[in-house]
């Protein structure tokens, strides 16, 4: 299935303290400690974690050290994890390098029939929009083991936490980027939420698997990107059309990152209103974000809210 542009993607069951997470690694390896800390701080939320193949102690992996694994056990380790029906969620390892690999073998067929939520960001990015695309199905924007392994702050622990299970989030208080082009604009603005991290997205586009951003709300992060590879990441998600339709542009941590001036022009070039602050991303803190769910943004007050 391909989602509808202007449609809302549907939620995942619910995953709740007591259910069984699965740990994925599709991209870059994990050091075993750092592994084993994150996972277990994930199960002091009360989950019980169920580890990939390719992530298991004694795991002999071919392949490039770059990765964990070759792409042939990435894939079988993940779809392994996709195909337990006894698994409400995913949560990724990493992100680092390695999705875009093998995304055109993701199996969409059997990530739609087994409902749940997926949650990761990074390079994790085009494969969350692939399942807002193909699946229909809300992804989340949000922390890894790796996040869990540093100590999530209690902030994300509960954003985490309220998201997976549903819950009414409070509305995130923005800054108005640039005045000058909230001016004029009506005080409400609806749309689809989507976006992640700015390289990952410019990596996808011309792949298929990205949803029309027609009628969204874009949330743009990322990290240790120079000015001008800013610029030109935006400058191809416009002149590629990728952008066409965008309502509004949310910057998220831009972490070491001169990203001011760019996005400035590039929410300028389609018209539309710029925020910045949102709390999510490549640092603490990094709030769970409901890609593909509806959400509004208050011009005048500055908030963004996701809607029931």
């Amino acid at each position: 299935m391909t989602l509808h542009p202007g449609s809302s993607a549907r939620r995942p069951p619910l995953v709740v303290p007591g259910d069984r997470v699965g740990i994925a690694a599709l991209s870059g390896r994990i050091d075993a400690a750092r592994l084993s800390t994150g996972v277990a701080a994930l199960e002091e939320l009360g989950f019980s974690a169920v580890v990939a193949s390719n992530l298991r102690s004694g795991a002999r992996l071919s392949g490039r050290p770059l990765f964990a694994g070759s792409d042939t056990e990435r894939l079988d380790a993940f779809h392994e994890l996709a195909a337990d029906e006894s698994i409400a969620a995913i949560v990724f390892a990493r992100g680092g390098y390695g999705v875009t690999r093998v995304l055109e073998q993701v199996d969409w067929a059997l990530l739609a029939s087994r409902p749940r939520a997926y949650v990761g960001y990074s390079d994790l990015t085009p494969l969350l929009l692939g399942l807002v695309a193909r699946t229909g199905m809300v992804a989340f924007h949000g922390p890894m083991v790796v996040d869990f392994e540093r100590g999530l702050l209690p902030e994300e622990r509960q954003s985490f936490l309220g998201a997976l299970a549903g819950e009414r989030q409070p509305a995130w208080q923005l800054e108005v980027a640039a005045p000058g082009l909230s001016a004029g604009r009506p005080r409400l603005i609806e749309g689809r939420l989507l976006g992640g991290c700015l390289s990952m997205l410019a990596a996808a586009v011309g792949t298929g698997l990205l949803p029309s951003f027609q009628d969204s709300v874009l949330v743009l992060e990322d990290i240790d990107e120079p000015e001008y590879r800013i610029d030109r990441l935006l400058t191809q998600l416009r002149t590629t059309g990728q952008a066409a339709g965008v309502r509004a542009v949310i910057a998220g941590h831009f972490t070491n990152c001169n990203a001011g001036a760019s996005l400035i022009d590039f929410a300028g070039s389609l018209g539309v209103p710029l925020f910045a602050g949102l709390p999510a991303g490549h640092q603490a803190p990094n709030h769970t974000l409901p890609l593909g769910a509806r959400v509004s943004v208050d011009v005048r007050n500055a908030t963004l809210e996701v809607q029931r």
